[in-house]
């Protein structure tokens, strides 16, 4: 009940308005690919906690603006440099205090130091790790800043975590300074299996903050300001914020209470797959067209989607942008290798079910997803993972 509570006034506060919009011109907003915080979904929405929140200082503050998601240093350096911009989410470092104005904080991420599996390196004190030869962290990022600060130089950097991870993993480093939050998807994203690497030491902990250009007026950042303290505020103790919720939606995934049936889902794989082995490139032409019924006109949330036997996507019927990606190697935000095992599920056992965690279009944090599958040989002699999903309900 006190969930249900939550999101009922997540949705009535973002329908609010503080009517701020800055004076000087439209902002541009800038954050950059960093689940659980800020990252593009399959359908190519910029989502994400730090994001929810975001969006909701938008509504609050009157700015219709788009969110760009940019590499970390490029758009770093544009705040930096260009009025009516910012970036998050950011951590507030002493080095960074005269470079921006602050709105904040959104939000915290926790930071260890990583190391190869069975290294047998043992960290007690940032002492200890100043004496390794070397130290892999993200350009620009509040980790970096956060040893520089405490003397480091024995510092490797790369341009995102991903390439700190591989060269954890290639011997090219000792350690890695990274997040613990979104571990396992920038793991998975590096191709490799996060049992590889294991956490020697919690270093800190790091607020997230909005980050304004210096030019900014200051009632812009007293707007915002404003807006996220309310959104910090709960009508009652049995109520949560819509702060709380939208942390909260992120951390435990939910169910849904409006849930497509199963025999529909298995119907729409059936048929799909009896179109495939009678005309693979007329069906898939139509999927990728968002033709019905391989979407359904009533229900959005239920279309079709086809992988190859190397888990690239055939065709999409909700989102036909993603079709040539090759997704083997790809989590969900739970760090789930999903498609994978959907594909080795239906190569090895023809038909089967796979659940995993998904956004939800409309909804605010993470959802329990469940996908049935079927292996199908079409007319054109290549094998086809044919694939329909429906969001699951808590009675389940």
């Amino acid at each position: 009940m006190r969930i249900f509570a939550c999101l009922l006034l997540a949705a009535l506060i973002l329908l609010s308005g503080y009517n701020c919009a800055p004076p000087d011109g439209k902002l541009r907003i800038i954050t950059e690919d960093y689940p659980p915080y800020n990252f593009a979904d399959e359908r190519g929405n910029i989502t994400g906690q730090s994001t929810e929140i975001v969006k909701s200082l938008m509504s609050k503050t009157g700015n219709d603006c788009s969110i760009e998601l940019l590499p970390w240093s490029k758009g770093y350096e544009i705040v930096q440099n260009q009025p009516n911009t910012m970036i998050y989410s950011i951590g507030r470092m002493p080095f960074r205090e005269e470079m921006f104005k602050w709105v904040g904080p959104i939000g915290f991420v926790d930071h260890w130091f990583y190391a190869r599996r069975g290294s047998n390196i043992t960290i007690s004190s940032l002492d200890d790790a100043r004496k390794v030869k070397s130290i892999a962290v993200y350009k620009d990022d509040a980790n970096q800043l956060f040893l520089l600060e405490k003397g480091f130089s024995n510092l490797d950097v790369s341009e995102n975590d991903v390439q700190c991870i591989k060269k954890l993993m290639d011997g090219k480093v000792d350690l890695w300074l990274g997040p613990s939050q979104g571990f396992h998807f920038l793991a998975y994203e590096a191709g490799v299996n996060p049992a590889e690497i294991e956490p020697v030491s919690y270093v800190w902990r790091a607020d997230w903050y909005i980050a304004f250009n210096r030019r900014t007026p200051d009632a812009t950042i007293e707007a915002w300001q404003k807006a996220l303290d309310d959104m910090k505020k709960s009508e009652s103790s049995d109520v949560c914020s819509l702060y709380d919720s939208i942390i909260t939606s992120y951390v435990l995934p939910h169910y849904t209470t409006d849930s497509v049936f199963k025999e529909a889902v298995v119907q729409l794989v059936e048929k799909t797959a009896g179109d495939i082995a009678a005309d693979a490139a007329g069906t898939i032409r139509k999927i990728n067209a968002g033709e019905s019924p391989y979407r359904d006109k009533d229900r959005p949330d239920l279309y079709v989607y086809i992988f190859d036997k190397y888990v690239t996507e055939a065709a999409n019927a909700s989102n036909p942008a993603v079709v040539g990606r090759n997704l083997k190697g790809v989590p969900d935000m739970a760090g789930k290798l999903f498609r994978d095992a959907i594909v080795e599920g239906a190569l090895e056992n023809g038909t089967g079910w796979e659940d995993y965690v998904f956004t939800m279009p409309g909804k605010i944090g993470l959802f329990y997803k469940s996908v049935y599958y079927k292996l199908v040989t079409g007319s054109d002699s290549k094998q086809y993972v044919v694939c329909a999903g429906r969001y699951k309900d808590k009675q389940e």
